[in-house]
């Protein structure tokens, strides 16, 4: 007898369980949109919602079912997330209202984001311009690969100055806002440190300051407490502790320049 109270609890409490009120065409499978999104090559639009959601309701019955929504939209991956049901979704993303919405590359760069109900006008607007962020990135990451590629061949090569030709290619890439990218440059850069330490004394005067750091950072990993380059200090500064390097260096036992 208790087993069947029990069972018929259940039964009734799901009953009541309330979702939030889903677009027709939208995927409510986060994992399996990325991994649309990865084969198609398009970008991601997700969804940020709750089934207690007023303004989400109305989203959903009439801003997203509008024609020219759904035609902007109608070549991209699209997810719609429930907060309640995926809190550790939302918490990635840093979800603290919704109706949410968040454009991602397909690296999963984030190129857009509107928090609040939106009219017809203001969203397609917005869909507009982060679909075309979202393109651009995708652009800017296959041209990070091709580079990347190049500075493998350089690394490769046996010719005059390839390695500082390497270097100054990734230099560029140590600036990207991809991740990925940046990281794959710092594993490159460490090859060249141990190899021709010099060839990254220019990174530490760039005018960029992620390059600086990641160029710091290397060196700091190859030589210990002994780099002392701050590369947050004043042009001057580092200027005269480059050159205190570069001499340094080519007074080290066994050292020698490779190109």
């Amino acid at each position: 007898m208790k087993l069947f109270l029990a069972i018929l609890f259940f039964t009734v409490t799901s009953a009541w369980v309330v979702r939030a009120e889903i677009p027709a065409g939208w995927s409510t499978n986060y994992d399996a949109t990325m991994s649309a999104s990865e084969s198609s090559h398009q970008p991601v639009l997700v969804y940020f919602t709750a089934s207690w959601c007023e303004p989400c309701r109305l989203m959903s019955r009439i801003t997203l079912t509008d024609p020219d929504v759904k035609q902007a939209i109608s070549d991209i991956e699209r997810v719609a997330v429930d907060i309640d049901e995926h809190p550790d979704i939302a918490s990635n993303y840093n979800i603290t209202a919704v109706p949410t919405f968040v454009m991602l590359s397909t690296a999963q760069n984030e190129a857009g984001r509107i928090t609040s109900d939106q009219t017809t006008d203001d969203l397609l607007q917005w869909l507009t311009n982060s679909i075309s962020g979202a393109k651009a990135d995708a652009i800017q990451r296959a041209l990070s690969k091709e580079n990347l590629g190049d500075v493998d061949q350089l690394l490769a090569s046996k010719k005059t100055n390839s390695i500082h030709e390497a270097a100054v290619k990734l230099f560029d890439l140590c600036d990207e806002r991809d991740a990925a990218v940046v990281q794959a440059a710092a594993d490159r850069l460490k090859t060249i440190a141990n190899r021709d330490p010099s060839a990254l004394l220019v990174g530490l005067d760039d005018p960029r300051l992620a390059t600086r750091i990641q160029v710091a950072n290397v060196l700091h990993y190859k030589f210990g407490d002994l780099f002392d380059v701050d590369p947050w200090s004043d042009t001057v500064t580092r200027e005269k502790k480059i050159l205190a390097w570069s001499e340094q260096l080519a007074k080290m036992p066994g050292y020698k320049a490779s190109n």
